[in-house]
């Protein structure tokens, strides 16, 4: 007797361009999952389609329009979503704008960290209950902001006591005077929302991470040397491995602390409250 092999939906933001269309290819070639390419521009998304269809013309891919940083966009996606009875495996919160772009502080903590709790509540409820997982991209300048912060703060934005109001007020509260135009704290406070979700959605496996320094638009002569699809290894780490609810990745697919950089290929954070900062600096 046959079985019919379960293809996995998953929908990831910023899929159209960089590491998110790396892994949209690599989720739908390699992993033969059905992709939603989240994309807040149809143009720009058609020809990241185009990338990867053209060349893989069985992969299932399809374009959802969507702008992490308004409302009615993504309530006007999860109903598209919701309207086709798509169940997704996946919700990988992709999209984001970085330091090295000209935009607003408002626009940017608009996006990379009020974004994901958008776009995590609008279609929590089409995410598989019984094995769905959230996958929220930070970036090692989350780590690398927090280290220099007080012990007050410090606290804030690793304690699974946090409340949601309580760090939205503390990031806006910090945003005007924040280093990188408030790039580190926007993914400080994403990873510190990741733990909310994990207390708030037990059923979910919930997730941060860092893909790396990659080369991208956002890192144009920074010295990136990895390219995009070598990006994942996180990723997909998240998406498919063993991992605890709440915690943070680092590029190599190892857990990492909040308050410490861990370089890849140094140890796997245990999860002691104060590390030993020579045990994850080389």
């Amino acid at each position: 007797m046959s079985t019919k092999k379960v293809v996995r939906n998953i929908l990831v933001t910023g899929g159209n361009a960089g590491i998110g269309l790396a892994l949209c290819r690599q989720l739908a070639v390699d992993k033969g999952c059905h992709v939603y390419m989240g994309t807040r521009s149809r143009e720009r998304g058609e020809k990241g389609l185009k990338e990867i269809t053209e060349k893989y013309p069985h992969a299932l891919v399809d374009l959802v329009e969507i702008d992490v940083g308004k409302d009615e966009s993504v309530h006007a996606a999860a109903k598209s979503l919701k309207s086709k009875g798509v169940t997704l495996y996946a919700l990988v919160n992709n999209a984001a704008v970085g330091f090295a772009v000209k935009t607003s502080r408002e626009e940017l903590i608009n996006t990379n960290f009020l974004g994901p709790k958008r776009v995590s509540e609008a279609f929590v409820g089409l995410i598989d209950p019984k094995e769905g997982r959230i996958v929220n991209v930070s970036s090692g300048a989350a780590s690398g902001w927090l280290r220099d912060q007080s012990a007050k703060i410090k606290d804030m934005f690793s304690s699974l006591d946090t409340s949601w109001d309580d760090l939205k007020k503390s990031v806006l509260s910090l945003a005007p005077t924040s280093t990188q135009n408030g790039y580190g704290l926007s993914k400080a406070a994403l990873c510190c929302y990741t733990m909310q979700q994990g207390k708030k959605w037990p059923n979910l496996k919930c997730t941060s991470l860092t893909p790396g320094f990659i080369q991208t638009k956002m890192t144009a002569n920074m010295g990136a040397t990895k390219k995009p699809d070598e990006a994942t290894v996180s990723y997909m780490r998240c998406l498919f491995g063993d991992v605890r609810s709440g915690h943070y990745y680092g590029s190599d697919g190892l857990r990492s602390p909040l308050t410490v950089c861990r370089d890849p290929g140094t140890p796997e954070y245990g999860g002691e409250k104060s590390p030993d900062p020579r045990k994850y600096n080389r």
